[in-house]
């Protein structure tokens, strides 16, 4: 059983064109020695420019861009757990100017969010990390749906709360007995899927009456997915024979 994780819509693009010669842009790109189309889009050091862009942009509303750190965030969530060790777990993401970055289960990823994101730079860059030998991330342009299609799960699911209420535990029981799920969950800071998103979906959960952040989501759906796998009893008696 492999369960797929697409980090969908997510946040993570480079800084659009609109915005490349905007003063706060330029100034955030030279302390890094770096040029303004190189340099993630943060609103944590991009919102005067942003805004900017909310007056620019048609399409993608800018208040669900420029958060790099979600994706950063839910992706420690994920892969530092018994279920990626064990091999169950295969993790993607999907962005709103729909690029797939692959994830190789074997990454070590940063910590530190500052060099978290100089190393997406760099994939965005070089379209794979490292350049030779294995790749650890692989950027290609994909729209969410050929993703679907090219890894053909056995059902898409997705975490929102315009879906139906259900117990996070329960939606792990679930997935348990099924044939090699996907999972979307929104890497954006707010809002909703896109109407395009939610036609992917077979079924849709809510599992809280506010919203969570992805990360949350992730990291506790992931919990209870190895509890509901037998994980942490599996691995303790293998511990005992050591």
């Amino acid at each position: 059983m492999t369960i797929t994780l697409v980090l969908a819509e997510s946040a993570l693009q480079l800084v659009p064109k609109e915005i490349q010669s905007h003063p706060q842009v330029r100034r955030y790109a030279e302390r890094r020695q770096k040029t303004s189309e190189e340099v993630l889009l943060d609103r944590a050091f991009h919102h005067a420019a942003m805004q900017r862009l909310a007056r620019r942009r048609r399409g993608i509303a800018p208040e669900k861009m420029g958060r790099p750190d979600i994706v950063h965030s839910a992706l420690l969530q994920v892969l530092e757990t018994p279920l990626n060790w064990e091999g169950y777990l295969r993790t993607f993401i999907h962005t709103q100017n729909d690029l797939v970055i692959s994830v190789n289960p074997k990454v070590r990823l940063p910590k530190n969010y500052l060099r978290f994101v100089g190393l997406i730079e760099q994939l965005f860059a070089q379209e794979q990390v490292p350049v030779r030998g294995e790749p650890l991330l692989s950027l290609e342009n994909m729209t969410l749906h050929e993703l679907v299609r090219k890894l053909s799960p056995g059902s898409v699911l997705g975490f929102s709360t315009l879906g139906r209420p259900v117990l996070l535990r329960d939606v792990a029981d679930m997935t348990a007995k099924l044939k090699d799920p996907a999972f979307l969950i929104g890497g954006f800071p707010r809002g909703h899927f896109t109407e395009e998103t939610r036609r992917l979906l077979n079924d849709m959960f809510s599992v809280d009456r506010r919203t969570l952040d992805a990360w949350v989501v992730a990291g506790r759906f992931v919990y209870d997915l190895e509890w509901s796998l037998g994980l942490p009893k599996k691995r303790i008696k293998t511990a005992d024979c050591d």
